[in-house]
């Protein structure tokens, strides 16, 4: 299903609500994700209409995100802030930085290479 940053925001923003009802593997049940899509079922506009499975789904990728920022945040060294994220400058930086993004578990770290997440502190919240 395709995904509006409206419906994502909306997403993020129910689950920190209902942050408590994530398990330890930081899924949530599937009365959650069940309620979830009703939650963003107003702002459809085309396309499928999200079910459970399709929160879940996304919910899986938004994850993946946040692990991603948190394994380069953890790395020797790396500066992060939610502001300018990696606040990649120069050439040596651009070249190790394209060295990481390069490896296909972290092709996902892409777009932040000067921008910060707006989630994060959400997804901070719910782990």
């Amino acid at each position: 299903a395709d995904w509006t940053a409206e419906e994502t925001t909306v997403l993020i923003k129910y689950l920190h609500v209902h942050r408590s009802e994530h398990a330890d593997t930081g899924n949530f049940c599937q009365v959650t994700y069940v309620n979830a899509a009703e939650h963003i079922h107003p702002l459809h506009r085309t396309g499928k209409i999200k079910d459970y499975k399709n929160v879940s789904i996304k919910w899986g990728s938004i994850k993946q995100i946040y692990n991603a920022i948190m394994t380069y945040c953890r790395g020797s060294g790396e500066h992060w802030d939610n502001e300018n994220s990696a606040n990649i400058c120069g050439a040596a930086d651009a070249e190790k930085w394209g060295k990481f993004v390069a490896i296909k578990r972290n092709t996902i770290m892409r777009p932040f290479c000067n921008k910060g997440w707006e989630y994060l502190h959400f997804m901070e919240d719910i782990f």
